[in-house]
């Protein structure tokens, strides 16, 4: 995942370079600090390909759709539209997919820009054409190891177990360190599948000075107020705060670049509104996901010698978010013991999920980033 402070120092030089590289005029952001942000149609697929039109430079050409790529891949021109219930999604899939394929058709055996295209057609919910664009790969490096990963992650792991197994012996003969962690993540996924959703509220260590209770965050509305999913979040972590005085809080969210405030700011804050002490929470503002959430908190938990740790979200949010938490301590050797607190946004997400759930393929996917295998290159951890 790209940080928030990286990110917006790329951003910043795009926008300054941007009559030559796009377009002699960009449209600004809205300018207010209360609204959210809006999409800027300079960065749009059809924009891009005017640009290209007028500029005969190969690098260039692929400089100008880079840029693109990123800007989309956290913008969105109607960003309310993906709003579902517990879940966020910022890319702009369909102007993706367009630049992807774009940038193959200039430069057509680029594994970067076919990686990134897999990624996107297996987020869209696309996984015969993401197979298609792994296996391009594979043919032109049969050692590739992240796509023979993909590929094996994608299409067996559930569907042709035996097939798997014979595919991490393939990848064990490339690399026996990484696919010994493989082994590790896909036991957690599975595991995640009928995992059961904890909704009581109760004290682990009322003395724990080393516990941690960790509320995630979610998209704040278009005037940065929290919406009804996170107050939701915010009112269990605050329950399970009162049961647990001595526990630390941690509020992770950073600034999407469609919303108009920091998310953990102002769970921060409202938490403080609610009788919360305010040097017994810490903010972690650069994550823009569920893996960036994961990430950044680990590293937190870690730094501060953590003992135990509370992941409190909403019930349709948990089980990638928890198969996340416990990859992202897998990866970092993290001491400390995990456990899960959820709000009910959805009754059926208290349910299993069948291996044959949409949700199941954002998990294998998110496990993968958080892993460290970046799937869209130099944009998304």
């Amino acid at each position: 995942m790209l940080k928030k402070h990286k990110y917006l120092l790329l951003l910043s030089t795009f926008l300054f370079m941007g009559q030559s590289a796009l377009s002699p005029k960009f449209t600004s952001h809205a300018s207010s600090e209360t609204k959210a942000k809006q999409y800027n149609y300079n960065f749009s697929y059809k924009s891009v390909l005017d640009h290209l039109k007028n500029d005969k430079s190969m690098q260039s050409k692929l400089d100008a759709i880079n840029q693109a790529i990123l800007y989309n891949y956290w913008h969105k021109p109607n960003f309310g539209t993906t709003q579902k219930v517990g879940v966020t999604s910022s890319s702009n899939n369909d102007e993706l997919i367009s630049l992807f394929e774009k940038a193959l058709k200039i430069s057509p055996n680029n594994v970067q820009y076919l990686l990134g295209l897999a990624s996107i057609y297996q987020l869209n919910g696309n996984p015969k054409e993401a197979q298609l664009v792994l296996n391009r790969i594979r043919n032109i490096n049969p050692s590739n190891y992240q796509a023979l990963l993909q590929l094996a992650m994608n299409n067996e792991l559930f569907k042709q177990p035996k097939k798997f197994n014979s595919s991490l012996q393939k990848l064990n003969r490339l690399n026996s360190t990484k696919t010994d962690q493989i082994k590790k993540v896909t036991q957690l996924i599975t595991k995640s599948l009928d995992m059961k959703l904890n909704q009581t509220v109760k004290s682990t260590n009322k003395d724990g000075k080393s516990d941690y209770i960790v509320i995630l965050g979610f998209v704040l509305d278009s005037n940065g107020k929290p919406q009804k999913t996170l107050v939701q979040r915010l009112e269990k972590g605050l329950a399970l705060a009162k049961q647990q005085p001595k526990a630390k809080i941690i509020v992770s969210g950073g600034e999407l670049p469609a919303e108009p405030k920091v998310e953990s700011k102002v769970m921060k804050n409202w938490l403080i509104q609610h009788g919360v002490e305010s040097d017994r929470i810490i903010t972690e503002q650069g994550s823009l996901d569920t893996v960036g959430n994961a990430l950044n908190v680990t590293q937190i938990l870690n730094n501060h010698h953590a003992k135990h740790a509370t992941i409190v979200s909403s019930a349709s949010h948990m089980r990638r978010a928890y198969t996340l938490f416990e990859t992202a301590k897998l990866v970092s050797n993290g001491k400390y013991s995990l456990s899960q607190l959820v709000s009910v946004d959805d009754p059926n997400a208290l349910n299993a999920l069948k291996q044959t759930d949409p949700a199941v393929n954002k998990i294998l996917l998110d496990s993968l980033r958080t892993s460290g295998y970046w799937l869209i290159p130099n944009i998304q951890r």
